[in-house]
């Protein structure tokens, strides 16, 4: 019983391939990642890579089409939270830093992509205008905020990227090896800036 357990875990040859082409793809970027390179990395031969994808592009676009639904799936949590806006924004913030602690190299390729210094070809656009959309709908968490009079009203619009910016910087900061924060501790200190503010009271 145990054996079964623990052999149901292993990560199947397709999960293989796309990590391996995710490192690659983060380290190296789309063009200079070669097929022969990703089955080294997964430990397969080419003919089962091609088995699970048509081309490099189509293992491209599946990588990204992951990231969109990693982040779906971390929103519509957020979205169920009823109970305060905080607490919701607090369920996105766990699950986003959870997708880029475990997945890296997966975020930094969605936001090469978001700036225009990767592919570009027309999937790619339509997959990184999915992420921000998913993105967007956390608007409504904002908004039921503003209703429960947690958060003043605003432009939600803008606030929910803003939310996502003070995020984003902590994730740079962990790509570039330079400092690592604690989770919970940068997640209590953007909901302390991001309700609260930082400007002297009288």
């Amino acid at each position: 019983m145990q054996e079964s357990q623990v052999t149901s875990k292993r990560p199947t040859a397709r999960d293989r391939i796309m990590r391996a082409a995710e490192a690659l793809f983060a380290e190296r970027g789309f063009e200079a990642t070669s097929i022969g390179e990703i089955a080294l990395r997964a430990h397969v031969n080419r003919a089962l890579l091609y088995y699970y994808f048509e081309h490099k592009e189509d293992l491209y676009h599946q990588l990204l089409q992951e990231g969109v639904s990693k982040l779906r799936e971390v929103v519509l949590a957020a979205l169920n939270v009823t109970s305060s806006a905080r607490d919701a924004i607090r369920t996105f913030l766990q699950g986003y830093l959870r997708i880029a602690h475990h997945n890296p190299g997966l975020v930094r390729i969605v936001y090469r992509e978001i700036v225009g210094a990767q592919r570009g070809d027309q999937q790619s656009k339509e997959l990184v205008q999915q992420f921000m959309r998913t993105i967007a709908q956390m608007e409504e968490v904002l908004q039921r905020g503003i209703k429960s009079g947690e958060l003043v009203p605003h432009d939600t619009s803008k606030s929910v990227y803003i939310l996502l910016g003070m995020t984003n910087i902590f994730v740079t900061l962990t790509y570039l090896e330079q400092v690592s924060y604690p989770q919970d501790d940068t997640i209590d200190h953007i909901l302390k800036v991001f309700f609260e503010g930082l400007g002297a009271r009288s």
